[in-house]
C-alpha cells in the first residue's frame, strides 16, 4: 500500500476509477457526480499540476485525492475559521467501491493531512455533499469543522463545507 503522485501514465487508471465511482454513485440515488463532472478534463490538469494522488496497493489504483490551493469558486461566501494565508483545499476524494469501507479514505485524509504540514500549510478545507452522511460523519471524526454550507447550481441539496486547522 503506498499514497502516490499521479503520473500521466496512471491517466487511464485515474479516469477508469473515476468512472467506476460515478457510476456507484448514480445508481445508489447520489448524483452529485456525473460524466460531466469532475470529468476528464479535470483530472488531467490535476495529474499535469502534480496535485492528484493515487492510494495504490499492489500496482492497482483503488482510491484518489486531489490536493490544491486553488479555492473553489463556490467557497468565497463561506466565513472559514482559519485565516486565508496558506491554505490547502482536498478534493475528489474517492474510493473504488470494492475498497469501500477498508479505511483508505481516512488514509487519503491522513495524507492530506500529512502532506499539508509537510508544505507549511495553515489549513486543510474540503466540501462534502450533504447528500453523503457516511462521508460528512468521516470528516467530522477526523477533526474537521462544518463551517458552512453552498448550493451548487445544479444540485438541490447544499454542500457541507469543512475545515480543518494545523
Amino acid at each position: 500500500m503506498k499514497i502516490v503522485k499521479a503520473e500521466p501514465n496512471d491517466l487511464v487508471e485515474v479516469l477508469f476509477l473515476l468512472q467506476v465511482c460515478v457510476n456507484d454513485m448514480n445508481q445508489n440515488g447520489f448524483k452529485h457526480w456525473n460524466n460531466a463532472y469532475p470529468g476528464s478534463e479535470t483530472m488531467i490538469e490535476a495529474i499535469n499540476n502534480g496535485t492528484l494522488f493515487l492510494y495504490k496497493d499492489k500496482g492497482v489504483s483503488q482510491g484518489m485525492v486531489v490536493l490544491s490551493d486553488e479555492q473553489p469558486e463556490e467557497y468565497q461566501n463561506i466565513e472559514w475559521q482559519a485565516s486565508n494565508d496558506k491554505v490547502m483545499y482536498l478534493k475528489f476524494l474517492a474510493v473504488h467501491p470494492l475498497w469501500q469501507g477498508k479505511g483508505i479514505a481516512k488514509m487519503l485524509i491522513g495524507f492530506a493531512e500529512q502532506f499539508a504540514r509537510e508544505h507549511e500549510y495553515t489549513a486543510l478545507r474540503a466540501d462534502i455533499y450533504s447528500g453523503l452522511p457516511s462521508a460528512n460523519g468521516m470528516f467530522a471524526d477526523s477533526g474537521f469543522s462544518q463551517t458552512g454550507q453552498f448550493h451548487s447550481s445544479f444540485q438541490t441539496a447544499p454542500y457541507h463545507a469543512y475545515e480543518k486547522s494545523l
